[in-house]
């Protein structure tokens, strides 16, 4: 289901594009002039989603810096970089003015209406060109198709779920969580966990979008793939059995005493650092904190799927291995053959072996799977994952929450942590989804 308002807007966003291109003579084409540093290396701009790719996004920045030597003089990559909000809003204004850089990252909410509006090249041709390539990803590419065609490739690989540390739930003698272990048996654990003193599960709500991973896996055990379509089609509603239940769970974990008195008023990363420092037990994300607790708790680290749910009917065998948000490239790219080759080198690198290997040095799951490059033995927390990993149990197309439209996926943050802060009950905060999902049709 997509957004008519932003539908309207991306397609204004065509039509000043061409516009200006008329009145200027030069088609406002930048992405597929071809500009040249001082080595004659044809400059391509890549636009990334945080301010400060060397300290933020050092997997990326160091493939980034591997390409550029390889090809020193012939091509070179260059982010433009900006913070996650201002950048969604740079690539739309520049989208505008066509100024957008030959390759970007576009959150998974946003990325297929700019497909819709014919801004993003059909990587199709790509992928069969390089089937390698097509098969290290493994379907991953899936995610990112739609009568547009591959209009995007995944950043990388996200697995999500619970980090624990066991050296606490020893402390508080708790068996360590299995993949058999129940909801009800999870209540348990977080109140002998409580009663040892710890946070059961840290969490940090104040910017939510950054705090609900673990929850994707909840959604998913509750039905959320076999009835996303029929939801965003009008035939059924967010506010269904399914989804009370597991909302109510979540509901009953926070009734529990599983976070934090100061939930509402603290930061992910203030929530993380409680878990860094052993002042609680559990804390849900993603690999990208995989270093970090390598350095902090080292092989005290487990990770864990969550609570299988008796109540419900759907497969509980989930491992949330998703793609993350992709990488697209900008239509015009495909008008000039310099610019489209340096742009089909970049990407046979960032998605070829030895970007795989580099990912796996810093701790990070790339959006391929090459046989021979794996985590060393000191990589704790990525070995706990590959371990979780090893049951071969089935995987979603997407993340729950990169399902739906910017303004739906906002109502479903808001809407799990009303229900965890008591703000709303179940019904009320589903209500409130299928309200904005309303709006945004």
């Amino acid at each position: 289901m997509k957004s008519k308002s932003m539908k309207k807007f991306l397609s204004l966003i065509l039509s000043s594009t061409m516009v200006i291109g008329m009145l200027s003579g030069c088609g406002g084409n930048e992405a597929a002039d071809v500009s040249k540093d001082e080595s004659g290396a044809t400059v391509v701009k890549f636009g990334i989603h945080v301010a400060n790719p060397k300290e933020q996004e050092v997997v990326t920045y160091n493939i980034v810096q591997a390409f550029n030597e390889k090809y020193d003089g012939k091509y070179k990559i260059e982010f433009e970089a900006s913070d996650k909000e201002a950048h969604s809003k740079n690539m739309k204004l520049e989208a505008s003015d066509g100024t957008l850089p030959q390759i970007f990252w576009l959150d998974a909410s946003e990325a297929p209406e700019y497909s819709d509006s014919g801004i993003l090249l059909d990587l199709t041709d790509f992928l069969n060109e390089n089937t390698e390539i097509k098969d290290a990803l493994g379907g991953m590419e899936t995610a990112f198709q739609d009568d547009n065609g591959q209009y995007g490739l995944p950043y990388q690989c996200n697995v999500q779920g619970i980090f624990y540390n066991k050296e606490l739930f020893d402390q508080a003698n708790v068996e360590y969580p299995t993949n058999d272990t129940t909801y009800e048996e999870f209540i348990e654990m977080i109140g002998k966990l409580k009663e040892s003193g710890v946070t059961p599960l840290s969490i940090g709500s104040k910017n939510s979008s950054y705090a609900m991973w673990e929850f994707n896996e909840s959604l998913a055990r509750y039905g959320w793939e076999e009835n996303i379509n029929g939801i965003l089609d009008g035939e059924k509603k967010f506010n269904n059995p399914d989804l009370t239940a597991c909302f109510e769970k979540l509901q009953g974990i926070a009734e529990a005493g599983a976070f934090p008195e100061n939930m509402a008023t603290i930061e992910y990363f203030d929530a993380k650092q409680l878990f860094d420092e052993g002042k609680a037990a559990m804390f849900g994300t993603g690999q990208w904190d995989c270093a970090e607790f390598d350095e902090n708790i080292g092989e005290n680290i487990g990770f864990w799927w969550g609570p299988k749910f008796t109540d419900s009917s759907y497969e509980q065998d989930i491992a949330m291995k998703v793609p993350s948000a992709p990488i697209v490239v900008n239509a015009e790219v495909a008008d000039n053959d310099a610019m489209k080759e340096a742009v089909y080198e970049f990407l046979k690198f960032y998605y070829g072996e030895e970007a795989a290997e580099i990912s796996y040095e810093g701790s990070i799951f790339p959006a391929t799977n090459y046989s021979d490059v794996s985590a060393t033995e000191s990589q704790y927390s990525m070995n706990a994952m590959l371990e979780a990993l090893g049951t071969g149990w089935t995987t979603p197309q997407s993340a729950p929450d990169l399902t739906v439209t910017s303004a739906v996926q906002e109502a479903l943050y808001n809407s799990m942590f009303g229900v965890m802060q008591g703000t709303y009950e179940p019904s009320e905060a589903l209500d409130k989804m299928d309200e904005a999902l309303s709006y945004s049709k």
